[in-house]
């Protein structure tokens, strides 16, 4: 099923994921985003290595309870990514909120990528 988003809003929020495999790796993820501006940051951590990214947001939309939020990379360390790249990082605000993170297509636009469930933390969408 595909939600429309339709109205600029706000995404806020902090979240953390856990992997299951074996190093644990914990991925961070803040996002202040509100009326198409703003900044997400994410890192990764685990037994060995570090990484993290800073993006600009230039795209909120939300719809309910789901937030989209589109930005290009302004910060990147150690992670997959460059100055440049566009990600979008899409949030759902439930009982047990999920996100996924990928690359956009373009603004306002996520590229698919899988949703997880956040381990500890909370994100708001309006």
């Amino acid at each position: 099923m595909m939600t429309m988003l339709l109205a600029a809003g706000f995404v806020v929020g902090y979240a953390q994921i856990d992997t299951a495999t074996e190093p644990v790796t914990v991925f961070e993820f803040a996002v202040d985003a509100r009326d198409d501006r703003g900044v997400v940051w994410i890192a990764h951590r685990g037994d060995t290595q570090m990484g993290w990214l800073v993006a600009r947001v230039d795209c909120v939309r939300t719809d309910d309870q789901v937030g989209v939020v589109t930005g290009v990379v302004s910060a990147p360390h150690d992670v997959p990514a460059v100055r440049g790249d566009r990600i979008a990082v899409t949030v759902r605000d439930s009982v047990i909120d999920r996100i996924s993170v990928g690359p956009s297509t373009g603004r306002c636009h996520a590229g698919p990528a899988q949703e997880l469930a956040v381990s500890r933390g909370d994100f708001r969408v309006q």
